[in-house]
């Protein structure tokens, strides 16, 4: 093989490998603007919702703390909890800000598993056989004629 086949063969493969590299690169961008695009979107959802249920707790504790104030300190301190807000909107919250949560980390990995998988995609190994490999078959093809040759005769 001459130098100038081999300074060839590196410049095609180069080529090929920079234009690969340059897909990945492209692909990851895309995959990373589209995970920021999700967490913006489920960060407002999440910010909106904790906004709802904190202006809800505010309200029934004024609301508790007003009754209070009416009821006078006999009736506080027989039964304080029932001028607490009630237990269950603090469990929605709860479970309001884990499924918001839970579903942001199961879109963020399908987008990075649908990334992943694009970048993949681009480097199914190309089956290419070496000449010597060609070379070796074609010898080994001419020598089975002739052994059966050989052997017909």
């Amino acid at each position: 093989m001459s130098l100038q086949n081999v300074v060839e063969d590196v410049k095609t493969r180069v080529g090929s490998l920079t234009a690969q590299g340059q897909k990945v690169a492209q692909i990851s961008l895309d995959t990373i603007k589209q995970a920021n695009g999700i967490v913006v979107d489920k960060f407002n959802e999440l910010v909106k919702t904790e906004t709802v249920v904190a202006k809800d707790l505010l309200e029934t504790a004024k609301l508790g703390l007003d009754k209070a104030k009416t009821d006078g300190i006999k009736a506080v301190a027989s039964a304080p909890i029932s001028y607490l807000p009630p237990a269950d909107k603090f469990k929605s919250a709860f479970s309001d800000t884990v499924t918001i949560i839970s579903s942001t980390g199961d879109a963020l990995y399908q987008t990075f598993k649908s990334g992943i998988g694009s970048i993949q995609s681009e480097f199914k190994p190309e089956v290419k056989v070496a000449k010597p490999v060609k070379a070796a078959a074609k010898k080994a093809r001419a020598a089975a004629k002739k052994a059966a040759a050989a052997a017909a005769e």
